[in-house]
Parts: structure tokens; C-alpha cells; sequence
């Protein structure tokens, strides 16, 4: 287990379960357009490793996975609501993202715990409509130990031989293994 395969099973867990539907990025460069919104961006930025002890490579490794939502709303023809449907979409969403990746059963039976959750909403008025953002981080952490480290090289087997001794006077002893 490793920060990739985290990211990967987070974006498994969270595809098809959110407003997102199957618009999760990752990796991406960040730039997103309205016509992609509801989205969902998700990168591991953080990864520490904490030695379990000496001589063998054995950590208590945590993974910070970034999910970055977004989304945008529109006021109403009659209504300057666009900033209160964007904040509610954005909490709607962050809950989603929760149940999903928390729930998501490949990721959970994989790692020891979920740390740390935590996220911020933000909603600007800057442009067209309203942009809203979620910014979510989970601390999850895993083990790691030599597996991960080495790589296990061998030569193949090409025969094997073994000898019985017996003491003087014995019958040969009626054990045969043909390996091959």
C-alpha cells in the first residue's frame, strides 16, 4: 500500500456516489469550467512516514487525500439566492463525500483508520454565478514494511538434491522425491 493506491481507492469509493457522478479528476490540472461542475479533484499532497523501529523498514504511514469539489449555482430570475443554493449544494456534497469514501469498503478494509477529516466551503460571487469550493482533507493511515521497500529477487529453482544417511547395516531407506 502506498499514496497511490490510497488515491486510486478514494476515487474508486467516490465514483457514481455523489452530485459529481463519474466527473472525478485525478491527477488533473486545476483550471475547471462551468460546464464540468458538479467536480470532484482528488490528489495526496502529504505523505509521512513514522519508523516503527530500527533495522527493518516498518512505518505507520499517513496519507493526506485532498478532494476538492466544485460547483456552481445561479441566482433565481426572482431571487438573489445563488449564494445560499451554492452553500447548500456544497454541504450536501462534503456529506457525500463522507458516507462515500468513509463507507468505501475496498479503502476501509486496506488501511487501519481514517485520522482527521477535515474540510472548509467556500462561495464566491466573482464571476458569471456563484463558485463554490470544497476543500476536504482525510489523514489516513496504513502500514508499510519491507514488502514495500524491497524487491524480492530470486533465482529460479532448477533441482534439488538431498541425501539420507543411514547407519551401516541399515535397509536403504524407501524414500524417493523426483521435483522435476
Amino acid at each position: 500500500m502506498n499514496a497511490k493506491e490510497v488515491r486510486l481507492l478514494v476515487i474508486d469509493a467516490l465514483k457514481n456516489k455523489t452530485d459529481a457522478g463519474d466527473r472525478i479528476y485525478s491527477p488533473r490540472d486545476w483550471p475547471t469550467t462551468s460546464e464540468q461542475y458538479p467536480a470532484i479533484l482528488v490528489q495526496t499532497p502529504i505523505d509521512v512516514k513514522n519508523s516503527l523501529g530500527r533495522n527493518v523498514p516498518q512505518f505507520t504511514t499517513v496519507t493526506t487525500v485532498r478532494i476538492t469539489g466544485r460547483l456552481q449555482e445561479f441566482d433565481d430570475e426572482q431571487e438573489d439566492n445563488g449564494a445560499e443554493k451554492a452553500e447548500e449544494a456544497l454541504e450536501q456534497l462534503r456529506e457525500q463525500v463522507e458516507r462515500a469514501v468513509i463507507n468505501g469498503y475496498e479503502l476501509t478494509r486496506k488501511i487501519q483508520q481514517f485520522r482527521q477529516v477535515r474540510s472548509t466551503i467556500d462561495v464566491d460571487a466573482g464571476g458569471e454565478g456563484h463558485t463554490a469550493q470544497l476543500l476536504m482533507e482525510l489523514d489516513i493511515e496504513y502500514y508499510q514494511g519491507p514488502e514495500e521497500f524491497f524487491e524480492i529477487e530470486s533465482e529460479p529453482l532448477e533441482g534439488f538434491d538431498a541425501r539420507i544417511s543411514m547407519p551401516d547395516g541399515t535397509p536403504e531407506p524407501l524414500v524417493k522425491i523426483n521435483l522435476e
